[in-house]
Parts: C-alpha cells; sequence; structure tokens
C-alpha cells in the first residue's frame, strides 16, 4: 500500500493535490521511507506460512528483503525539482516483483520494471535485450534451461550502463536487483538442479563482470560510466556469492553455506544502499556542472561541500574500507573461500585463484577511486560551469543521506543484520537455525571473525594513532624551521577573484596539504600503468612497422562506415527484440 500510495503522489499533478511540490516530494520519499520500514518490521515473521498479498503475490521473507531495497531505489530517484517521471514507476513494478509467486506474475512485472527504466532512444536495444531475456528465463522451456538463462540474463543485467540523464542516474541498480531477484526466484526454486557448471559461471562471471566495471571505471572519460562502474560492483559480488553458496550447498559445509549467505544478505542490506546514493549524488553533480566529462569537472570541494562531502563518503564505503559494510563483505568471501579451501595443491588452485582475484579486484578498486576522488573533488574547475557549481539544499540531498545512514548503521553491526535476516538464511540454505550472531560482530568458519569489524577497525586506529604521534614529535623536533603558508595555487591566493572563477572569491584550502594542482588529464590511472608495465622504446619501434600503419588506418575507415550506421541498427535491433521478447511473453501466457 506504501508503494501505491508513493506511486499516485509521483504521477499526480500539483493542482489535482494542493500540495507544494516540495511538500508533495516529501509525502513521495515518506510512503517510500514507510515501505522499507515494513519491510524491516515484517521480515523476522515473514517465515511462517506463505500468505497472499494479492493473486499470484505471496509474501516470504526474500521478497521482503528486496523490498527494501527497490523501495530504497524508489525514494532516490523521486526527483525534487521536476516531479514525476517514469523511474518511481519501475521501482513500484520491481517491488510487485519482489513477491511474485508464479514466473507469469514474475515475468510480467518485472519486464515491466525493465522496460520503464530504458535508457535513451539510440540505446534502447540493450534494454530490450534485458527485457527478453528475463521473459525468456521465465518461459516454460527444456530441462536447466530456465535456469542457464535466469544466469545470462542477471549478468546482462549486472552490466547495465549508465545514464547520462540525472532523472535515471540509479536505473543500472534497478536493472541489477531485477537481474538478482530473477536469479534467486529460479534457482531456489525445489524443482532446480543446480549443476558444477552453473556454479563455475557463476563465480567466473561475478568476478569477470566486477573486473570489467572497475576496468570501465579508470579507463572512461564519462562521468556515468565511471560510477556506474564502481555502483555495479555490489551485484557483481552477490552473484559471486551466490555462486559460493551452491558451492557450498554442494560440498556439505553448512557453516560455509551460511557464511556465503550471509555475504548476499549483507551486500543487499549494506553495500546497495550506498551503490544508490553513489548513483544519485553523481546524477546531481552531473546536473550541477552541465557535464558528464570528467576532464570539465574538478574542484568540488571548493563550490559544493555537501556534494562533495557526500560523494567522499559513498566512495570510500564502495573501496572495502574498514569499518564500513564493504569491509565486512570482503571478510565473508575471504572466510567463504577459505573455508571451501580442499585439501592438495592442485585441488586448491581454483579457490587460491579466486583469493588472488579478489586482492587485485580491491588494488583496483582503490585506485580507480582515487582517480574519480581526484578528478571530481580535488584539484581547481576546468571549466566555468563547473565553477559556478550550485551546491544542492539539504531536503533535495534527504533520501540520499538517509540510505547512506541507513547503511553505515547497519554496516556496523552486522551481526543484528544477520539476526534480522534469518529467515532469509534459512530460506537461502535450507538448513536449521543456527547458533544467533552477536550484535556487533560475526563468526565464519573458522571462528576468528569475532574479531571483525570492531576490533579490525581499533587496531587500525591504533596504527594511526602511533603513525601521527610520531609525526607530532618529528615538528617538535623541526620547531626551528620556517614555516611555510599554505597556497591553492602558485599564483592564487585567499581572497583573490579571478575572471575564469566567474567572480567567485578564492577561499582557504581545507585539506590539511593544500589543494593540488590541476591533473595532467582524465588518464592519469591508465597512463600510470602504461609506464610501469611498457617500455617507450618497444612502443616506438612497433609505431614505425608500415603494416601496424595500413591496420590502423583500415581501422579508422571501418569504425567510421559503422559510426555512420550505427543509428539504423540499433533502432532495427529494438523494434526486433521488442517483437521477439512480445511473442515470448505471449506463448508463455498461453501456455
Amino acid at each position: 500500500m506504501p508503494v501505491l500510495l508513493a506511486c499516485l503522489l509521483s504521477v499526480t499533478a500539483e493542482r489535482w493535490i494542493g500540495l507544494p511540490s516540495g511538500q508533495q516530494r516529501l509525502a513521495c520519499q515518506g510512503m517510500w521511507l514507510v515501505a522499507v520500514l515494513g519491510a524491516l518490521v515484517v521480515l523476522p515473521w515473514s517465515a511462517g506460512d506463505a500468505r497472499s498479498v494479492l493473486p499470484f503475490f505471496t509474501l516470504d521473507p526474500l521478497g521482503c528483503l528486496f523490498l527494501g531495497v527497490f523501495a530504497i531505489l524508489g525514494c532516490c530517484s523521486e526527483r525534487w525539482i521536476r516531479p514525476g517521471g517514469r523511474l518511481p514507476l519501475a521501482c513500484a513494478a520491481a517491488c510487485l516483483a519482489a513477491f511474485a509467486s508464479d514466473t507469469a506474475a514474475l515475468m510480467v512485472t518485472g519486464c515491466l520494471a525493465l522496460v520503464l527504466a530504458f535508457p535513451e532512444r539510440q540505446k534502447a536495444s540493450a534494454g530490450c535485450l534485458r527485457a527478453l531475456l528475463f521473459a525468456a528465463a521465465c518461459s516454460p522451456g527444456a530441462v536447466h534451461g530456465s535456469e542457464w538463462m535466469a544466469i545470462v540474463a542477471a549478468l546482462v543485467c549486472a552490466a547495465g550502463a549508465g545514464r547520462r540523464q540525472p532523472d535515471f542516474a540509479v536505473a543500472p541498480m534497478l536493472e541489477s536487483g531485477c537481474g538478482l531477484l530473477l536469479l534467486c526466484r529460479i534457482l531456489l526454486r525445489s524443482d532446480s538442479v543446480i549443476t558444477p557448471a552453473m556454479t563455475a559461471t557463476l563465480i567466473a562471471g561475478g568476478m569477470m563482470l566486477a573486473f570489467v566495471r572497475v576496468f570501465s571505471t579508470l579507463t572512461t572519460r564519462k562521468g556515468s560510466t565511471a560510477n556506474a562502474g564502481l555502483a555495479g560492483l555490489p551485484a557483481a559480488l552477490s552473484i559471486t556469492s551466490l555462486g559460493l553458496l551452491f558451492l557450498a550447498g554442494a560440498s556439505g559445509s553448512a557453516l560455509t553455506a551460511h557464511a556465503a549467505a550471509g555475504t548476499l544478505v549483507l551486500g543487499l542490506v549494506t553495500l546497495w544502499p550506498v551503490a544508490i546514493a553513489f548513483l544519485r549524488t553523481g546524477g546531481l553533480i552531473a546536473e550541477g556542472a552541465g557535464s558528464d566529462h570528467l576532464g570539465r569537472l574538478g574542484g568540488l570541494i571548493l563550490f559544493a561541500p555537501r556534494l562533495a562531502g557526500l560523494f567522499a563518503a559513498t566512495l570510500l564505503i564502495l573501496t572495502f574500507l574498514p569499518p564500513a559494510g564493504g569491509f565486512t563483505i570482503l571478510w565473508l568471501l575471504v572466510e567463504t573461500a577459505l573455508g571451501l579451501l580442499p585439501d592438495g595443491f592442485a585441488a586448491a588452485l581454483p579457490s587460491l585463484a579466486f583469493l588472488l582475484a579478489l586482492g587485485v579486484l580491491v588494488a583496483l578498486t582503490g585506485l580507480a577511486a582515487l582517480r574519480l576522488a581526484a578528478l571530481l573533488l580535488l584539484g581547481s574547475a576546468r571549466s566555468p560551469r563547473m565553477a559556478a557549481c550550485p551546491d544542492a539544499i539539504w531536503p533535495a540531498l534527504a533520501p540520499v543521506s538517509g540510505s547512506l545512514l541507513f547503511a553505515v548503521v547497519a554496516g556496523f553491526v552486522p551481526g543484528g543484520v544477520l539476526r534480522l535476516a534469518e529467515p532469509v538464511l534459512q530460506q537461502l540454505t535450507a538448513a536449521p537455525r543456527l547458533t544467533p550472531q552477536p550484535f556487533f560482530t560475526l563468526v565464519a568458519p573458522d571462528g576468528l571473525s569475532s574479531w571483525m569489524p570492531v576490533g579490525v577497525t581499533a587496531l587500525l586506529l591504533m596504527v594511526v594513532l602511533v603513525i601521527r604521534m610520531a609525526q607530532q614529535q618529528a615538528l617538535r623536533s623541526r620547531t626551528s624551521a620556517p614555516v611555510l603558508k599554505r597556497e591553492i595555487l602558485s599564483d592564487i591566493h585567499t581572497g583573490e577573484t579571478t575572471p575564469w572563477l566567474g567572480g567567485l572569491t578564492t577561499r582557504a584550502p581545507w585539506l590539511p596539504f593544500g589543494e593540488p594542482l590541476i591533473w595532467s588529464g582524465v588518464d592519469m590511472a591508465p597512463s600510470s600503468l602504461r609506464s610501469v608495465l611498457f617500455l617507450r622504446g618497444r612502443r616506438r619501434i612497433m609505431s614505425r612497422a608500415r603494416m601496424l600503419r595500413c591496420g590502423a588506418r583500415w581501422l579508422h575507415r571501418l569504425r567510421r562506415m559503422l559510426r555512420g550506421t550505427a543509428p539504423l541498427a540499433d533502432h532495427a535491433t529494438a523494434v526486433v527484440l521488442v517483437l521477439v521478447a512480445l511473442g515470448i511473453s505471449l506463448s508463455a501466457l498461453m501456455s
């Protein structure tokens, strides 16, 4: 009921209700908040007999968990300035899909949510492909056909591209949520048979998707693509944890399966709201700066401190640093892999490769976050429009800050979250209730996780305190050294007004080491990697080869020809995929 009221308030014109635009937006966000709180309150008591909410829709623990995620999406998709839009309706359709007990109802509501979240017209073929795969996974087919189709549909939905329009900034998380919901509904059925090939595809596909997301953040020049790359990591890790769950169930390890299921639940509760807030903040930055190009941004901490603070906080949590929920999920992934470690070096190679890939992924995620922070937050504005970027008001940032606060509080009490979601863990593992978890710590298969996250955070704080005390002692020993005045740039001092800043007065730097200079370019991270891994002499010798020059020339001509035929191909593909999806849907409903 709160979801339906939120949709009605979102699509109804202001003159019909009689409320100002701001109060109407607050009412919509309040209804979404009631839906989130209702899902969390009903979750511990939803493990009883199946209760029919509507025809073909049943209340269950997994549906309550996904309802909370989709309701947070709907709350963050509400616009403060321009009310309405397709995305709140898509979130409402996804909320209905969370409780669908029949494959036909799941297909109708899920495809409706994906269709309402379509990107711009030239890229509608990708949205049609996701809807087609979603419908094909829900339609009846051969043995193991729907399971494989659900895996492919979930991976394709989790690979959704970012949106340039600020109104659709959180659309990639909606597509990823629909794909993960479909995967859980199809693979957790009683008649589904999970093969080792499916488990390996889930683990390898999730990790490969995570690497593709991080590499896109490192190499792209578009802010929407970079934000969607980092925000897509929770979806990739959720798919990986689901594969580890089935692998642990096949090996007969109840504790390891419980840890894998806890990873999936904690990811949905503590990491998905952070990714949603990160995308929403990135959309607000792109709207205020008037550009989606990373080379035209910069200096956000000087012009919009509220946006900069929220963006930095969400970026810090997505880099898996303690004591946030990302570090908890990383810890449980490592514990699950160690719990599944078999005897013998040859048999343990896949688990060791997974742990190595996880370490490389964390390192690349930190590098990608450093690149985004350097290009958006630090330095100075690279365009007059960025220099005049307005800071968002607190009522417009209320959904984002609320989602971030909810994720941070839940990340500090991971054991309490698992206690609250005990019915979901039983539904995922099909095992009796285990020993209750402590509120502030976790107990993994090896028993060492009781130190996390409180112990790890305390240890890091002690290390930082020791380093800080050593720095203070070094500064006291050099009291005779002259103190240098901090400057923003070498020729610009505090209080001056420069024409390229649009008449704004330069303020003092907030950071203790001063504001850095403008970065050399938007390809900072890949340039650093290329300079370390590749030799310049070899590249110069290869560039002089005649064959390579001819190949580059023909490749440029081919790209120009394909660029001219791209709009026609996109429209034709979109029409064909829509017709095929309609045919599959009608055949599934008639059968």
